[in-house]
């Protein structure tokens, strides 16, 4: 791909257009020092391109660049790479942005001494374990390179935004998902007629499950037919693991606005009886 020269960021971020007139952001050692307008990049001396199709973001990019410590800004790009090889969703190219902008105001907030707390860290552990990792890669990596020591709570504020670009939500929408799943499970864990051994696979599972159920109510929501049947029967089999349920779903609900569907209640009562009985519940065929 060829690039000419758009508008020099800084000595070593360059604006510039591609062939069909897209606006890019390009990274190296020196790549804006002394260019002029329409002068063809040296590709060789490229080292990180931002293809951000949202003009907004584009801007906004461009303007945290410009203001960002080199060093810091090749970091965030390398983690959101990272992130990529590791996650099962793509991260929206908005994710550039919003994480870029966290790490460099954490790293400045944290050589000023101000401190920082995540009161949603535990449940962030708990139901996003993968992106909550790759924010403890982060904060190693903070440290060894930039000698800034992150509180661990900016491991779980990192997932998040990692979050967000997963599902394609907004910060506020993934707090809101995240605080009514913790709330959910202290609900369960209070109830004395119900069980829960967190060392099992069933456990395991019930919180896929439950973080999955609260992301599609935030999110559009594929159209299918509902199994009519298979709801009775759990109703019919499992009624207080069916009526926990709808005690678990009735904060999600009120908080995002949806409705579950009596067979997603169903399916989430299964799982309770899984974690509750330590058995099945319901056989491959769909019989209980």
């Amino acid at each position: 791909m060829v690039f000419h020269v758009l508008k020099a960021i800084n000595n070593n971020i360059v604006s510039c257009l591609d062939e069909a007139e897209q606006e890019h952001i390009v990274m190296g050692r020196g790549l804006g020092f002394g260019v002029k307008q329409g002068q063809l990049i040296d590709q060789a001396r490229v080292e990180k391109i931002f293809s951000i199709t949202n003009p907004d973001n584009l801007d906004q990019l461009k303007e945290l660049l410009s203001r960002c410590p080199q060093p810091q800004v090749e970091f965030c790009a390398e983690l959101v790479e990272y992130a990529n090889q590791i996650l099962d969703h793509p991260l929206n190219e908005g994710i550039y942005l919003t994480l870029c902008d966290h790490i460099c105001f954490a790293i400045r907030r944290a050589r000023s001494g101000l401190g920082f707390t995540n009161a949603l860290h535990t449940e962030v552990r708990l139901f996003y374990p993968q992106e909550y990792n790759i924010g403890c890669h982060a904060l190693t990596e903070i440290q060894r390179r930039f000698d800034v020591s992150l509180p661990q709570d900016e491991a779980a504020s990192i997932a998040l935004h990692l979050v967000n670009a997963e599902h394609e939500m907004s910060l506020g929408i993934t707090l809101k998902v995240t605080q009514a799943l913790g709330q959910m499970l202290h609900t369960l864990e209070s109830n004395e007629n119900f069980h829960i051994d967190r060392s099992t696979i069933y456990y395991d599972e019930f919180v896929i499950h439950l973080k999955f159920l609260a992301l599609d109510l935030y999110s559009p929501r594929s159209s299918h037919t509902p199994d009519a049947a298979f709801s009775d029967l759990i109703l019919e089999r499992f009624p207080q693991d069916y009526h926990l349920a709808e005690l678990l779903t009735k904060e999600l609900e009120e908080a995002c606005g949806n409705q579950l569907s009596k067979e997603q209640k169903a399916y989430l009562a299964v799982h309770l009886h899984r974690i509750n009985t330590g058995k099945e519940g319901v056989n491959e065929n769909g019989t209980v």
